[in-house]
């Protein structure tokens, strides 16, 4: 009987493995690198680092369910000589707003919310919403007018609320820093109960819907989930996307991670340098593992490995599942990904639930297909997702401003798209 055992355990496994639906089975079965794809992207990527845009970066890049790049370049601490390794950790800015809208979703699949909800229903203080009418540069003083209507969840996962950022626009930028509203986040011990809750009192850039204004509204969602879910943020995101995508290095703070951490860098004199301390309006290049660590701004506050993003973006490619875990339903998911945009555009292009979707009339030859879905972050990180490919791309860098970058992703796409098929 032993030996039966034996001899049968072998063949029980195989007959489990093989009777799998493909929804159980793992997401990524190899890791075929594409040699002609990485000699092309070390083009890219080398020429960056020579002409001092970069100190390094990480790219992962999948295609059906090959894994054909993983590779990382440069340094992550180029002032101590320490090599950049695929598994570091990048700040991903607005990378983090798709993940706060998956979050949002989620909460209207359990009829939590509905993206026709008022605002005021989750942030009282948004009741009533004002817009500027005039700002005295000298003062900081300003004038209102009561806006069309209250903001809706649909607004803020489309940038039509008419909240602004501060750090693109001046007069924003004045009054949000006067009232103590953060854009990126901030070491400060502040929470987003607290600032948004600020925010609802400050005025709008125009008349909720009216027009297209990217800004602190997917800050303001995260507050939202808050509210829907009863557990902060952090919490919702580790329960609900992190641990069952098992994403393990990815959150609004990693104390402990220091290590692993990409120095921060920007441009000056045409080449980069290291980030200095105490920029005036800017949080400091050790935000993430230093400071109180309490805010946790939804629409850019995550620190993430480009293989963990790449792992909730093969989420969202496969209708919501991967590697057996579901957290969203296909077809919510197809309201994320299609036009929730109307006529409005971004450059010929559409919007979805915080993703902008790639036009035909837009796109350019030798580069992503129509209907492709991407965003970026404001420290030179971006990804996309091609269906037409059946392909997903993140790359991650750390500078900012930076320097080239229209050129160098143009370069970095089209490196792509000479390769594969």
């Amino acid at each position: 009987m032993k030996r039966l055992r034996i001899i049968c355990y072998p063949l029980l496994i195989t007959l489990l493995i093989f009777s799998c639906t493909p929804a159980e089975q793992t997401g990524f079965y190899t890791t075929d690198t594409n040699e002609a794809l990485i000699s092309a992207l070390d083009g890219v990527m080398e020429s960056q680092i020579e002409m001092g845009r970069i100190a390094g970066g990480v790219v992962m890049i999948s295609q059906g369910d090959r894994i054909i790049a993983d590779k990382a370049w440069g340094w992550k601490n180029r002032e101590e000589a320490e090599l950049m390794e695929t598994h570091h950790l990048f700040r991903i800015a607005s990378m983090t707003k798709a993940i706060t809208s998956a979050a949002i979703l989620q909460l209207y699949e359990e009829g939590k919310l509905s993206p026709d909800d008022p605002l005021e229903l989750y942030i009282p203080e948004f009741a009533d919403p004002v817009v500027l009418t005039s700002f005295d540069a000298e003062t900081g003083a300003y004038e209102t007018r009561p806006a069309s209507g209250s903001i809706t969840i649909h607004q803020l996962l489309t940038h039509t609320s008419g909240i602004a950022y501060g750090f693109t626009n001046r007069t924003f930028g004045r009054i949000y820093g006067e009232a103590g509203v953060p854009d990126l986040g901030s070491e400060a011990e502040l929470t987003i109960e607290e600032t948004m809750a600020i925010l609802g009192g400050l005025p709008l850039a125009h008349d909720p819907g009216a027009r297209y204004t990217y800004g602190l509204s997917t800050d303001v969602l995260g507050r939202v989930v808050e509210v829907a879910s009863g557990m902060s943020l952090s919490e919702y995101f580790s329960s609900h996307i992190f641990e069952p995508l098992g994403m393990q290095d990815i959150g609004f703070y990693l104390p402990g991670r220091e290590a692993d951490l990409t120095r921060l860098y920007t441009i000056q004199d045409s080449t980069i340098v290291a980030y200095p301390e105490g920029r005036p309006g800017m949080m400091g290049p050790d935000f993430l593992v230093s400071g109180a660590m309490t805010y946790y701004s939804g629409g850019a506050g995550l620190t993430s490995s480009t293989a963990d993003y790449h792992t909730f973006l093969s989420a969202i490619h496969q209708g919501g599942a991967f590697n057996g875990k579901r957290i969203l339903q296909e077809s919510t998911v197809a309201m994320m990904t299609q036009n929730q945009f109307g006529d409005f555009d971004l450059g010929g292009n559409k919007f979805g639930y915080c993703l902008m979707i790639t036009t035909e009339e837009a796109r350019a030859e030798g580069k992503r297909a129509a209907g492709s879905l991407s965003w970026g972050g404001a420290f030179q990180t971006t990804y996309w997702i091609d269906p037409k490919h059946d392909l997903i791309v993140v790359l991650m860098t750390q500078v900012i401003p930076p320097l080239g970058q229209s050129e160098f992703y143009d370069r970095f796409e089209r490196a792509i798209y000479g390769v594969i098929d």
